[in-house]
């Protein structure tokens, strides 16, 4: 697991699901007159697109190496798929769901954007925009926001406080077939022995690494023993000792022993979506995609 010790702590524990809010929010969202308290804060970690840095004036994606962090505050709870379509931009809006939703460039380094949610989707300020917003990023993004759009539609006005974890959500459209659960065992055994080349590892903030997994013989029925050999964004050279199971419908990695500090390397604990000559999956801070070598 890259190492986030210096960026931001998060236990191993299982995932909340999206209806539940990552953290506090206390304030309203007043739209022409009419005031809406925000209840819910949620906050992902995502790659960059195109989309991305047209809306942050970059240059572009190549201008937002470290991906992109949303922080959206709203009046009620998201359901996983409506967060998903707010995250990829197909988010077609909701009768009832309101909010606010800030795009920022995890690096730091470009201002972030703002964005409503309402009837019509996710929709940027236009007209005269007022803001005082700060947020503050670390093991925990925290943000005071308050500002006032006027527009052709009216007037809308935010005040509000959040503290909020951030959760990795990537996707991942390779249309590489997956493995039926009942097939899962025979493949599993034939698929695994060999290189794995690692096509992307992805962790907060700037964190990623490049390498591969090499896995031999069976040490039991239905277990492997394979080593990673990455390299880390800060060119550290890591090799960590993994025993490889099955648990339930995923291909389980259990950490053993690595070759470098805890604040370079954390041991891991991987789950993965067994797909043709892919794996798929990763941990509660890191997204890993594994490609089998030729």
């Amino acid at each position: 697991m890259l190492s986030v010790v210096l960026f931001l702590f998060l236990a191993r524990t299982p995932l909340k699901t999206a209806g539940v809010s990552d953290g506090t929010v206390k304030g309203t969202l007043t739209i022409n007159g009419k005031s809406i308290p925000l209840t819910h804060v949620y906050g992902r970690k995502r790659e960059a697109w195109p989309g991305d840095a047209k809306l942050l004036s970059t240059g572009g994606v190549a201008d937002l190496p470290c991906g992109i962090v949303e922080v959206l505050i709203t009046n009620e709870a998201l359901s996983d798929a409506t967060l998903a379509s707010i995250l990829q931009d197909e988010y077609e809006g909701s009768k009832t769901i309101r909010g606010v939703r800030f795009v920022i460039d995890a690096s730091g380094t470009h201002q972030f954007e703002t964005l409503l949610l309402l009837e019509s989707g996710s929709k940027q300020l236009y007209g005269m925009t007022q803001s005082n917003t700060e947020i503050t990023s670390g093991r925990r993004y925290t943000g005071n926001v308050e500002w006032r759009n006027d527009d052709a539609s009216g007037t809308k006005l935010a005040k509000a406080t959040f503290d909020t974890a951030i959760k990795l959500q990537y996707s991942f459209a390779d249309p590489a077939e997956r493995i039926a659960t009942s097939a899962l065992g025979d493949e599993f055994l034939r698929a695994l022995p060999g290189e794995w080349q690692v096509e992307r590892w992805s962790g907060f903030g700037c964190n990623r690494a490049t390498g591969k997994l090499s896995v031999g013989e069976r040490t039991a029925p239905h277990q492997f023993q394979g080593t990673f050999n990455v390299t880390t964004g800060n060119g550290e050279e890591v090799e960590e000792e993994v025993t490889i199971t099955t648990a339930g419908t995923k291909v389980h990695f259990e950490g053993g022993k690595v070759s470098v500090p805890e604040n370079v390397w954390i041991r891991d604990v991987l789950d993965f979506e067994l797909r043709k000559n892919l794996l798929v999956g990763g941990g509660a801070s890191d997204f890993v995609i594994l490609r089998k070598a030729p």
